[in-house]
């Protein structure tokens, strides 16, 4: 291991990864945690706030918003109808079209869901000084800019 000047240890580009996939898993069991004591998980969540924003949506585009194949959209649909917190309608003027929407109880869910990864989120990064939450938004936006710059040069 190299070190600065100062006693602290240098980092390396190739030590960065492993740290970002411990955070990534740790995040994700954070969030999934979160999400299963306000009933749902993160898909389901996605799912019934597409709705929320979207309004009633055909199951084609509820694969395209939520970038999953309609199988794995058919799979959830099943399950959050069958709980009551959604439904499956007729489309008004094309009857080969099914429609899905929000039932009362979805609704709350979805809020309750969205109020949980809030609060789940606020936890993390509330740990962070401001200062640290500064610097962690540009090195993120940083990263980010490099990767869609790798992105369109590679093409």
């Amino acid at each position: 291991m190299t070190f600065r000047r100062d006693g602290s240890p240098m980092v390396k580009p190739e030590d960065l990864a492993p740290l970002m996939a411990e955070f990534g898993k740790a995040y994700t069991r954070k969030i999934y945690a979160e999400m299963s004591r306000a009933g749902t998980t993160p898909a389901r969540a996605r799912l019934l706030l597409t709705l929320q924003c979207q309004g009633s949506c055909k199951m084609a585009d509820l694969s395209g918003y939520l970038s999953v194949t309609p199988r794995s959209v058919t799979k959830l649909v099943d399950g959050l109808e069958g709980e009551g917190l959604l439904v499956r309608e007729p489309h008004p003027h094309d009857r080969r079209i099914t429609m899905i929407r929000l039932t009362p109880e979805g609704l709350l869910v979805c809020k309750e869901s969205a109020l949980a990864n809030h609060a789940a989120v606020n936890a993390i990064y509330e740990s962070l000084s401001a200062a640290d939450r500064q610097h962690l938004a540009r090195i993120l936006k940083k990263l980010t800019e490099a990767i869609h710059e790798s992105n369109v040069d590679g093409e």
